[in-house]
């Protein structure tokens, strides 16, 4: 048996039963109601709660003609107004500020310069080949001028080295002279010049040197017999004695020429010590 539904309370019915139990499946918990903080309120200038007044709008409509009259549709407002200037106005100007611009800095001669040369890449001075032969005569002058200094101070090295060794020659040569002067008069005595010390030995030496030469007055030995008794009876028959001491000894021990020649064999050997050749005539 059929069931027809085509009666409107029932239909009704139905639908509205299903409609509950849809609403009863799909019903959800209720999410919990989040925590709004309080509004900040500044005590000092309260914002009021509500405006008070009437805000009126206006609005000015214009037609197509008198828009375009009215409303300046160009961008003059966005566009620099250029003044245009010729080339020789702009040196015009220059030559007339031209003492008014600085040399260096912002804006300055110094600007203009390097803007030119950096807009010229080939630029070529005039003045600069004559700075480059001058530039290359320094090199050259102060090259030379090196060099120069270089000898000055080779020469001035060496001179002070030839100095430096003639000072230690110098030196050396009076140290010998002293040690000369020393073992002379250790030899001959302080007193070398007026009263040396003279040997027997080196005398004998002396008379047969002025026999050979023929200076004798007598026989050389009657002169040698004179000075062996003057050495052997005067002064504890000593070898070596001083000037005056012979001198002495010869007086009392010789006479006559013989006297004379012991005398100048003394006094020559005295000379030859005075004048530093030693003792040999």
């Amino acid at each position: 048996m059929a069931i027809s539904y085509s009666n409107k309370k029932f239909s009704k019915t139905i639908a509205k039963d299903q409609k509950g139990f849809s609403k009863r499946r799909t019903s959800k918990k209720p999410k919990p109601k989040r925590f709004v903080p309080p509004p900040i309120v500044d005590e000092e200038n309260p914002i009021p709660d509500k405006y008070t007044g009437d805000i009126v709008f206006n609005k000015t409509i214009y037609s197509k003609v008198s828009f375009e009259t009215k409303i300046d549709t160009e961008f003059n407002e966005l566009t620099a107004n250029q003044v245009s200037i010729s080339v020789e106005e702009f040196f015009d100007l220059y030559n007339e500020m031209f003492f008014d611009i600085p040399k260096t800095g912002e804006n300055s001669h110094s600007t203009i310069i390097q803007t030119s040369l950096d807009y010229i890449n080939d630029y070529e001075n005039p003045l600069q080949g004559l700075v480059d032969a001058q530039a290359t005569e320094l090199e050259a002058a102060l090259l030379a001028q090196s060099e120069a200094e270089t000898r000055l101070d080779n020469l001035i090295a060496q001179q002070a080295a030839d100095d430096a060794q003639a000072d230690a020659e110098a030196a050396q040569a009076e140290a010998n002279a002293a040690a000369a002067q020393a073992a002379y008069e250790a030899t001959y005595g302080s007193d070398y010049i007026n009263n040396p010390q003279l040997e027997y030995s080196k005398l004998k030496i002396n008379l047969n040197t002025m026999a050979a030469n023929g200076q004798l007055r007598k026989r050389k030995n009657k002169n040698e017999k004179d000075l062996r008794q003057a050495k052997e009876k005067e002064n504890n028959n000593t070898n070596k004695r001083s000037y005056n001491e012979w001198n002495a000894a010869i007086q009392k021990r010789a006479e006559g020429k013989v006297k004379d020649d012991l005398r100048d064999l003394i006094s020559a050997t005295r000379s030859s010590i005075a004048a530093g050749n030693g003792w040999r005539i």
